[in-house]
This record gives structure tokens, C-alpha cells and sequence, in this order.
């Protein structure tokens, strides 16, 4: 079996173990692990086929065998970032059932048999019921924007149809050399870039995060990357940076949020030779659905989202505020939601292949999809995706917390979350508390930056 073949079939061990060999780290990896015994030692873990496995490693080649790894065992894993607390750890793997944790040191309670694999522990939870979804398939989680233990069960076959439909959309070859910055536990870096590099023959560079504009300019120059990925605060840090982008560099692709269209046209100015896609999607998508090549279009149509991929289909429908809702039908949306519910509509099925996405938005008589703006619940804040949902809940699980109030202060790069805690007069847990509990529950993308704690009044409790 080859990489061409590949979309429409189950992970192939050969063609993944040659994919593997291509791939560089910017920091190598000491140690890597074997893919054939990592595999090994899945088989055999005391689960049925397709038990949940979390891997919660830093980006680099050692994360990507033990993905890989998971899968090639017919067992499901779902990656979280390393920087996870071990308490929203544990909350995760609860609430997906899953059978097993990667880390590379395990601390985590209700944890046992831990043994050490590849640079990496691996151990069993004890404390639940397996759940488990047969082999070929894939959890990934919301990208914050769906809640604190919330994902999205896929199919791998589908999740490579959809990274097939990216990558010839972007023009990408197997002489590309692709240079993965993002954090690979969400899914536009997962998919859209690591099997991406899968399914076209590419040779993937791993780094990062952090992300600095001179580390990026230098990998890009030493190692001949050809084709990079960002998202928009990103490349507004890029742009103010001078926007000069090395020779190699053929293309770049912009997808986690929209980018304003003053920014297209200044990289298309500063970089004229710059093959520039502007993309958009959603983890429930599976997750790629439309591509704009900015550099072939008039500059009217810079702050599009493209046309949608081969096989999707974007539609509106009045949402009641005036505005449409984006639908997307794809044979790439998810199955179903895993783990907690969904505190919000955004990303919900409406039948099976048609999504109901939670962004406004329209199509225009060309077919070119406009994004407008995102549902009230979520927001971008300092380049994550951030559900005000999940800060709220953090907050309102201590006790004495009666309930929680958020807010998005600032603009686009200057967004941050501010918590306002109301709290019972009798047992009022300090600041100093509710930072504490909020840390143990939040990335740090999640936190807010101010905590105001408000003592309740008589008759305050249910407003």
C-alpha cells in the first residue's frame, strides 16, 4: 500500500513506518520509541479493541509514533497537551472512559501498572469502566471550544479522505518538506498537517511551541521547508515582524480563526512569489472544509474562506439573530460527541453528515464562504480557542461558589478572559483559593487574567 491509497483505507504499519523515517524534529528526540513494539504494547493492554488511550506528549516525533502506534493496535487515542493539569487529566479520561495514559511522567491518581516505553510512561486507570469504539477510529477534542472534557469521535479513514481534500486543495507533493509549529493535539495541525504529510509522500519538520518569528525564518531557511502552516495572531506577529518570508518557503496556510483581509494583501506584498491559503474549519468537520488560494484571487475577496473542499458542502440557515449559520455536509463529520456534553450548539449534528457549525456567515453567488463572527459562548484569546463555558464550570465546582460570570475584555490580540465569582457569604473561598483550583482545572490559555470574588445578596443565588 502506498500514501496514494491510503484515504480510503485503515492505517497501513509499512506506509506509517516510512512516513515516520521522514520525519525530523527541530530538538531530536532521544530515545525514540519503536513503532513495532509501541504497538506491541498496546495489543496488549487489558482493554477490548478500540479502548481510549490518552496521549499528552510535547509536539515531536515521539508523540506522533505513539499516536500512530495507539491506532495500529485498533485501539482509539485522543491527544491532550502536555501542559494539561493531572486533575483535568484524570477528568478527561473519565468522562471518555479511557483505558490507559502517556505522559512522560505519570502522576496522575488512580493510575497503576505504570511502565516506562520510549521516552514515555504508560499506565492503566483503574477507577471506571472501559468504553471502547472498535478499531479505525480517532477522538479529538473541541479545541476548547465545546467544554472541559468534550470530543468528537472520528473515523481514521475519514479523518485521511479529509487531510487528502487539504492537501490537494494547497497543492501540497510529496517533494514538499512541511514544517509542523502548531500544537499537534488540535486538529488543523493533526490533520491537516501531520497526516497531510501522510497521505502526500511529504517530510514533515517538527518544532515547536513556543512559536518566535526567528526560530520559524530560521527553520524554514536551514531546513528547506517548503510549506508552513499559521494561525492569524501568528502571522500577525510574523507581519510585524517585517513579513519577508524565506526563498524556500513555496507555500503557507492560515486556519484556526479568520484573518483580517489587510493582512492577506500585506503578505501578498511583501512575498508576491508566496503560494497563500486561507482556510477554515472545524474539529467537527473532520476538520478542513473550504480553502481560499488568496494569491490567485482579486483583493475582494481577501477576507473569504474559499471555496469548499472537493466533496463538502456549505449552507446557510437563519439562526434567529438576524444573521445565517454556516451548515456544513461532509462524509468527514464526526459520528457523535464523546465524553461530558457539549455545553453549547456549536459543531451539534443536525442528521448524520450535516453539521450545524455555530459560526455566521454566507455563500456568495460563486460559492466563496464568508465567515462573519462566532456564536456568544466562545471566544479567541491570545490565539486559542477558549469556551467561557468551561471557565465558568472550573469556577462553579468549589464549593461555595454559588455561580460564575465571564467576560472577553480587549480586542483580538489584547483578549483576555475576566472571571467574576459569586460566592455564599458563609464559606468564601479567597482568590488565592480560586486561582489555585482554577490552575489545577485550566490550560493556561484558559485562565483568566482577573478573578473578582462578589459575595451574594439575599434572593441572588438563581440570577
Amino acid at each position: 500500500m502506498t500514501a496514494q491509497n491510503l484515504t480510503e483505507q485503515h492505517l497501513d504499519p509499512t506506509v506509517v513506518a516510512d512516513f515516520l523515517t521522514r520525519t525530523e524534529e527541530v530538538t531530536p528526540t532521544q530515545d525514540p520509541p519503536e513503532l513495532s513494539a509501541l504497538v506491541d504494547r498496546f495489543a496488549a493492554l487489558p482493554a477490548p479493541p478500540g479502548a481510549v488511550v490518552v496521549i499528552a506528549l510535547p509536539n515531536g516525533l515521539r508523540a506522533l509514533r505513539f499516536f500512530f502506534a495507539v491506532s495500529l493496535a485498533g485501539h482509539t487515542p485522543v491527544l491532550l497537551s502536555p501542559s494539561t493539569p493531572a486533575t483535568r487529566i484524570r477528568e478527561v479520561a473519565r468522562e471518555l472512559g479511557a483505558c490507559a495514559l502517556v505522559r512522560a511522567a505519570v502522576r496522575t491518581e488512580g493510575v497503576t501498572g505504570v511502565t516506562r516505553a520510549g521516552g514515555a510512561d504508560i499506565g492503566v486507570f483503574t477507577d471506571w469502566t472501559y468504553r471502547h469504539h472498535g478499531p479505525g477510529h480517532v477522538v479529538l477534542m473541541s479545541s476548547g471550544t465545546s467544554g472541559m472534557a468534550t470530543g468528537c469521535l472520528h473515523r481514521m479513514d475519514a479523518l485521511l479522505r479529509n487531510a487528502r481534500r487539504h492537501s490537494r486543495s494547497i497543492g501540497q507533493r510529496p517533494a514538499d518538506t512541511a514544517l509542523v509549529s502548531l500544537p499537534v493535539y488540535y486538529s488543523f495541525a493533526l490533520v491537516a498537517q501531520v497526516l497531510g504529510g501522510l497521505v502526500s509522500g511529504s517530510r514533515l519538520i517538527m518544532a515547536g511551541p513556543p512559536f518566535s518569528v526567528a526560530d520559524h525564518l530560521e527553520t524554514v531557511t536551514a531546513r528547506g521547508v517548503t510549506l508552513s502552516s499559521l494561525t492569524p495572531s501568528l502571522v500577525k506577529s510574523v507581519v510585524a515582524a517585517g513579513g519577508e518570508l524565506p526563498p524556500p518557503l513555496r507555500t503557507l496556510t492560515v486556519g484556526g480563526q479568520a484573518l483580517d483581509p489587510s493582512y492577506v494583501s500585506r503578505l501578498l506584498k511583501q512575498n508576491p512569489e508566496l503560494g497563500l491559503y486561507v482556510t477554515y474549519g472545524l474539529t467537527e468537520a473532520g476538520p478542513r472544509v473550504s480553502t481560499l488560494a488568496a494569491h490567485r484571487e482579486p483583493p475582494h475577496r481577501h477576507g473569504s474562506v474559499g471555496l469548499p473542499l472537493a466533496g463538502v458542502e456549505v449552507l446557510t440557515r437563519p439562526s434567529g439573530t438576524g444573521e445565517q449559520e454556516l451548515l456544513v455536509r461532509s462524509d468527514t463529520v464526526y459520528r457523535r460527541r464523546v465524553g461530558e456534553p457539549a455545553p453549547s450548539k456549536r459543531g451539534d449534528l443536525i442528521e448524520p453528515h450535516l453539521l450545524a457549525t455555530g459560526d455566521m456567515g454566507h455563500v456568495d453567488d460563486d460559492g466563496y464562504v464568508y465567515v462573519h463572527g462566532r456564536s456568544s459562548d466562545f471566544a479567541v484569546v491570545r490565539g486559542e480557542k477558549v469556551s467561557t463555558a468551561t471557565v465558568r464550570r472550573a469556577a462553579e465546582s468549589l464549593p461555595g461558589v454559588v455561580r460564575a460570570a465571564t467576560r472577553i475584555a480587549g480586542d483580538d490580540d489584547a483578549a483576555v478572559v475576566e472571571l467574576d465569582v459569586y460566592v455564599d457569604a458563609a464559606v468564601p473561598p479567597t482568590e488565592a483559593e480560586l486561582r489555585r483550583h482554577l490552575r489545577s482545572l485550566l490550560t493556561r490559555g484558559e485562565l483568566p487574567l482577573t478573578v473578582r470574588v462578589r459575595h451574594l445578596r439575599a434572593g441572588e443565588h438563581h440570577k
